[in-house]
């Protein structure tokens, strides 16, 4: 693996843990099973889209500017996994009262 690989893969990492330690202040789950998944999620898809927003959103192409994109990344993963479990929770309830 090239260093720059390594640098890279190394600052995307740092960025999904604090964004998901930011979520996890901001937000908290009220189960382990509603963590558990949050943190897959944000480890997962912050790195992954980090790129994309990194270059759409025009951060600084130094390191702080990859930190941010996937601290961003990751946070914003975190609240959409809790938007779709609040929303499958509605929809289950709705489909309970309907039987």
């Amino acid at each position: 693996m090239s260093d720059e690989l390594a640098t890279v893969l190394t600052l995307r990492l740092v960025g999904a843990v604090a964004g998901t330690i930011l979520a996890l202040g901001l937000t908290p789950p009220k189960t382990r099973w509603g963590f558990a998944v949050r943190l897959v999620s944000a480890m997962i898809f912050g790195p992954i889209f980090a790129g994309q927003v990194h270059e759409r959103l025009g951060f600084s192409d130094d390191a702080d500017g990859m930190i941010s994109a996937t601290c961003l990344t990751s946070f914003v993963s975190w609240q959409i996994m809790a938007v779709l479990k609040k929303a499958a929770a509605a929809w289950q309830a709705k489909a309970g009262q309907e039987d």
